[in-house]
């Protein structure tokens, strides 16, 4: 692959990832948004974000073999093709039934569509960048990511003010018609990947969810496991903390998604000069639960953007230390099942965190249930922080006085 190949290849993969993140954002805010308004209650928001998330836990392994087995890019380019089909769909449903049923059967196929192909897309990562530029390159994808939610969420926001909210799901149709285009490019031929074997009969392996990830990344993946839940939290209750808590509209909802994915690209960025330690993970748990509790104290629409902008540094820094480890300790052929594990343990703790949402959420602020969440997190961060120094003094063992 020459300079100029491997540039315009970096170039379509990072167009790709902002085209899909925007279309997926602006996806979750019309359908965040349309479910509040229909149901006036956070628990069939929790609801409908818990079912999606079943479906990514009963097939993700499904579609992280599909990535390692098949072309990737192929892989993607069908997920594109079903997401386009899906939102075309909705769109005829929004404007012919109840808003809530559309949208629950809608989402639960776009959860499944929409993982088999981020699985399969950031697998793609080692084949286009050296080891070396690992932290560098995923930290641009998140950029492109973040870049790609702040315009979806803006725009989903504005338009759902001003026109009929079934025209919001133009915006996602858009987006992932324009990721098709840009993994179709022909500049994509010059990857040869290796290590693969066409699948030629479907195992029970990967067809049931497996818990957890195997080896080194097991306490790195839990630890992640708990800042996603966070990101699941957060995403289910922003709806109904700027609606009913703080009486605002649909272009306020828009700022703090707004403010988060300004604080995923602000967080990225810092990563492009100062590569941390695995072990950081366990300050951004903390940092999140800290700024979760500040939910309960400072309340209003500007301090709900300052928190949701610190929130997203601290929870998409987490995502590219655990997508770098992942990468340099798993064979290319690999990567889609190792992925998939390390998914599979966030949507189990997510799915919990929805549960409970779905049980206290009618009866209780969303500033509460996101402050308690961060004094967990906060002390699940100091008994991980105590066992790993017990840990290192023990294994330097006893010291004898000089």
């Amino acid at each position: 692959m020459n300079c100029l190949s491997e540039i315009n290849l970096r170039y379509r993969y990072l167009c790709a990832m902002a085209a899909a993140a925007a279309g997926r954002n602006a996806y979750f805010v019309l359908v965040a948004w349309i479910v509040v308004d229909a149901s006036r209650s956070p628990a069939v928001v929790a609801v409908l974000l818990a079912a999606g998330s079943i479906a990514e836990f009963l097939t993700t392994n499904l579609g992280g073999s599909a990535a390692d087995r098949f072309d990737r890019r192929l892989t993607c380019l069908v997920c594109d093709i079903f997401r386009l089909i899906i939102m075309g769909a909705t769109f005829a449903g929004l404007a012919c039934f109840d808003p809530i049923p559309v949208l629950v059967v809608s989402w639960l196929a776009y959860a499944v569509v929409d993982r088999t192909y981020l699985t399969a897309l950031q697998a793609l990562i080692p084949s286009i960048a050296a080891a070396e530029r690992l932290m560098a390159f995923n930290s641009m994808s998140y950029i492109a990511m973040q870049v790609g939610n702040l315009l979806a969420a803006l725009s989903t926001g504005i338009l759902l003010v001003m026109v009929p909210e079934r025209f919001g799901v133009l915006v996602p149709l858009f987006c992932f018609a324009l990721s098709f285009v840009a993994i179709s490019s022909r500049s994509w031929l010059v990857i040869r990947e290796t290590g693969r074997k066409p699948i030629v009969r479907l195992r029970l392996s990967d067809v049931v969810p497996t818990a957890l990830p195997s080896g080194p990344l097991l306490t790195s993946a839990a630890i992640y496991a708990l800042i996603y839940a966070m990101g699941m939290l957060v995403n289910a209750l922003a709806s109904t903390l700027v609606i009913q808590q703080l009486k605002g509209t649909a272009l306020d909802f828009s700022y703090p998604e707004a403010a988060w994915a300004a604080g995923s690209v602000a967080g990225c960025i810092g990563l492009l000069f100062l590569e941390p330690r695995s072990h950081r993970l366990v300050s951004h748990l903390a940092l999140s639960g800290f700024i979760l509790t500040g939910f309960i104290l400072l309340q209003g629409l500007t301090m709900t953007i300052v928190q949701m902008t610190m929130l997203g540094v601290s929870y998409n820094v987490a995502r590219v230390i655990i997508d770098v480890q992942v990468q340099r300790s798993v064979p290319s052929h690999m990567l889609g099942r190792a992925r998939s594990q390390i998914h599979t343990l966030c949507v189990a703790i997510g799915l919990a965190v929805y549960g409970l949402i779905a049980v206290v959420g009618p009866g209780v602020e969303p500033s509460i249930i996101l402050g308690c969440f961060g004094i967990v997190l906060m002390t699940v961060a100091f008994l991980i922080f105590c066992v790993s120094q017990r840990r290192e003094t023990t294994a330097e063992g006893p010291r004898l006085s000089p």
